[in-house]
């Protein structure tokens, strides 16, 4: 089973991710950890496209976490199932804040995101911060055309709460 988790930055893919795989034994690709490990080129953009098609070769039974749209299809193509993490934004946004102080200081280092990368509070922070903000409004209807171009709704489990992510680990048991 291949198991996709998406939703805004900050909704929690990445620690549901780590639970799941140590629910099911299932290998995790975090997105983050490679694509922070690269220089953002567009020869980066192929080996970050090769990679995850690698994985998803390679793994019969794999959990990937992250969204990036542009590489969405290969991801699509192959998924049985899609957790689609959909919560609050304030709450996205004080989670990212949050794990980015704990990163600047007390030098906690995410394992689901390059040891290359550093968080800084600039210009592209606050972007970030607007991206997460406008999440639900720009990116949702672009991920449901995309779910909807591969004819994957019927694999879609919408998370929004605790209830819902047992009932998704109900599902792996």
């Amino acid at each position: 089973m291949k198991i996709m988790l998406i939703g805004s930055s900050g909704a929690g893919k990445s620690t549901f991710s780590r639970q799941l795989s140590e629910l099911t034994g299932f290998p995790v690709l975090h997105l983050d950890r490679v694509w922070h490990n690269t220089d953002y080129s567009l020869e980066a953009t192929e080996y970050f496209r090769l990679v995850q098609k690698e994985f998803i070769e390679n793994n019969m039974d794999c959990i990937i976490d992250g969204n990036y749209s542009a590489t969405m299809d290969i991801r699509l193509e192959n998924a049985d199932m899609i957790v689609w993490l959909k919560i609050n934004r304030v709450k996205a946004i004080g989670r990212v804040i949050r794990r980015s102080l704990k990163s600047r200081l007390v030098g906690h280092n995410r394992s689901d995101m390059s040891t290359n990368f550093v968080e800084r509070f600039d210009k592209e922070y606050w972007k970030f911060m607007k991206f997460i903000w406008n999440f639900p409004k720009v990116n949702e209807l672009r991920i449901q055309a995309m779910i909807n171009d591969f004819d994957k709704n019927d694999q879609v489990i919408i998370v929004k709460n605790h209830n819902d992510k047992d009932k998704v680990i109900s599902l792996l048991k």
